[in-house]
């Protein structure tokens, strides 16, 4: 068997983790989830409590059906929220509270079907209306009504066409292509990444440097064609859940290693090929052996096959 049958053979036999879940309470329905308490249905939640069905839920607290929140509470139907109280139906909305069916407004709070707005309240549509008039009109909006929440969409998308907007939405960024880019420095084609530098291609990364072609990384170097690796990681590529590991490549689960290719479910293990020990020289005469006979074949350099055909994943659903 060539190298990529034999890996596929080790991941049939090896046992796997069902869920990427790490200190959390009553959260055992989320995954990739780190430190959460009473949450249920979220991908990618950190430090949060009290959060169902949604992704990438940071620092936040009774959040519902939300995507991309950090460090907001009491927000439903929310998205690319950031320090937000008590908004539902928005999108794009920092430092505000009281907000509904609003987009893209930053310290603003008491709104209600507003675009693009700065430090404003008590406004409608983006007319200020006042404290009195804005608290008659939601006694008589009932956000309970379907209808009611449809009309009041529309409304908001009609409103969205007239304001404009900037081209990305970027925060301290230097040089970088993208958008939702935050802290970061010569980024390109980088979505929803912060406090990063000379990456490319990426999306939902953090504290990531000199990296490409990744989807959630945090605190990772020098990495290439891989998913979910972090707490510092370092040059390993074309790997899926990489922990505090360096030098790794085709490794999927493998927590604390150094020195390893081919690997699955490994922990504070070095010079290991398919979940074999070798020795420091065995180790680097094997690789460049498999590393020569996967140039020969074209496969070197190319991303693990999936383990689910397409139609069972999650992107069907996006």
């Amino acid at each position: 068997m060539n190298f990529l049958q034999e890996f596929e053979a080790l991941r049939l036999k090896m046992p796997r983790l069902y869920n990427i879940n790490v200190g959390c309470e009553n959260s055992d329905y989320c995954t990739h989830a780190d430190k959460d308490k009473n949450c249920y249905l979220v991908f990618a939640i950190n430090f949060s409590e009290d959060c169902m069905y949604g992704g990438i839920v940071l620092n936040s607290k009774d959040c519902v059906d939300c995507l991309n929140c950090e460090y907001s509470e009491l927000c439903y139907e929310c998205v690319d929220i950031d320090h937000c109280y008590n908004c539902i139906f928005s999108q794009d909305l920092k430092n505000s509270s009281d907000c509904h069916f609003c987009y893209d407004c930053v310290g603003s709070k008491n709104c209600f079907g507003c675009v693009g707005l700065r430090q404003k309240e008590y406004c409608i549509y983006n007319e200020y209306v006042g404290k009195e008039r804005y608290r008659e009109f939601l006694k008589g909006f009932d956000a309970r009504n379907k209808q009611s929440i449809r009309e009041a969409l529309s409304k908001l998308d009609d409103l969205q066409l007239k304001i404009p907007r900037k081209f990305m939405h970027e925060t301290q960024a230097e040089a970088c292509i993208g958008d939702y880019i935050g802290r970061s420095k010569n980024c390109f084609n980088c979505f929803n990444i912060h406090e990063s530098e000379d990456c490319m291609y990426m999306q939902d990364c953090w504290r990531t440097v000199d990296s490409l072609d990744m989807t959630f990384s945090d605190g990772s170097t020098l990495c290439y064609d891989s998913f979910s690796i972090g707490l510092g990681s370092y040059n390993c590529n074309f790997s899926n859940y990489i922990r505090s590991s360096r030098d790794l490549e085709y490794c999927e689960l493998c927590f604390n290693c150094k020195d390893c290719f081919g690997c699955i479910g490994l922990k504070d293990k070095q010079y290991h090929i398919l979940n074999q020990p070798l020795s420091r020289e065995e180790y680097f005469a094997k690789v460049a052996e498999l590393k020569a006979e996967m140039r020969t074949k074209g496969t070197y350099g190319k991303h693990l096959p999936t383990t689910y055909i397409y139609e069972d994943t999650a992107a069907v659903s996006q």
